[in-house]
């Protein structure tokens, strides 16, 4: 016999978004990818896999959090490698002064 009232996929899916989001892991691993972004040369980034490898959050936390990242104009696309093709990610200038803005805000609470 079937239970009744079983959540959805969706219902489980945003569930589990919100446990991450109020958790503050999320905003976490942004500023985990967006500071292993920062490093990189101007013009070059990190494919989602290789931010993976990097900064150690599972690929199945990278993806949301760079979906995140792109709709904020955080980071940008900056190019396609390999076959099949992966997008390159590198961060944009907005990215550079939040991260910058982030750091800063975070080294003046030790000041108070």
């Amino acid at each position: 016999m079937a239970a009744l009232m079983q959540p959805t996929g969706n219902e489980v899916s945003r569930e589990g978004l919100d446990d991450v989001r109020r958790s503050g892991r999320s905003a976490r691993q942004q500023v985990r990818i967006m500071a292993a972004l920062y490093w990189c040369a101007k013009g070059e980034g990190w494919t989602r896999q290789e931010l993976a490898e990097l900064p150690g959050i599972p690929l199945s936390s990278v993806c949301p959090r760079c979906h995140e990242l792109l709709a904020l104009q955080l980071i940008d696309v900056i190019g396609t490698v390999g076959k099949p093709a992966r997008q390159v990610l590198g961060i944009t200038d907005k990215g550079v002064d939040w991260l910058l803005a982030l750091a800063s805000d975070e080294g003046g609470k030790g000041d108070a």
